[in-house]
């Protein structure tokens, strides 16, 4: 959500005096290298319009699975947290402009982390798709009690780039 975080910023004209900078980059060579390398994805998509809720929640639907995500490996930059505080954001629903999020079979997940961590030392295995088949995301925190992750609902910050 660092780009999101930057855009929400500069639209209401807020200067908070952090080191907060757009995460903006190209994902060209992690995806070859995850290909040459034999990785198979399930399903691939740049997090950018509605965040990683956005797409996990796409993903639950369209599979007809539920998808649980531990909170504690989704790395959200202090400086988003303070902005998505300050503004009531969940900073889930940030668009993410050099992030991308990938479902593989858990016997590549591995050595598909392996790989991003060559290109992003914050890459993590954020979740597991479940067997229950009510189409929603469930975020479990570090005491392990669940929440639904609703899909970003009304207005998404405009595209300004």
């Amino acid at each position: 959500g660092r780009h999101g975080g930057v855009v929400l910023a500069a639209r209401e004209e807020f200067e908070l005096g952090l080191d907060l900078k757009s995460d903006c980059k190209s994902l060209k060579e992690v995806v070859l290298k995850l290909f040459s390398a034999g990785i198979k994805p399930q399903t691939m998509r740049d997090a950018t319009r509605g965040g990683l809720s956005a797409v996990l929640n796409e993903w639950a639907k369209f599979s007809k699975f539920d998808i649980l995500v531990f909170e504690e490996n989704i790395k959200v930059a202090d400086e988003v947290m303070g902005v998505c505080e300050l503004f009531g954001f969940e900073p889930y629903e940030l668009a993410n402009e050099g992030t991308f999020v990938m479902a593989v079979d858990e016997k590549q997940a591995e050595d598909a982390l392996k790989i991003l961590r060559e290109f992003d030392k914050n890459a993590m295995i954020i979740g597991t798709v479940m067997e229950a088949k009510n189409e929603c995301v469930i975020i479990e925190n570090a005491y392990k009690s669940r929440r639904f992750l609703e899909p970003p609902k009304g207005e998404l910050l405009p595209r300004i780039c």
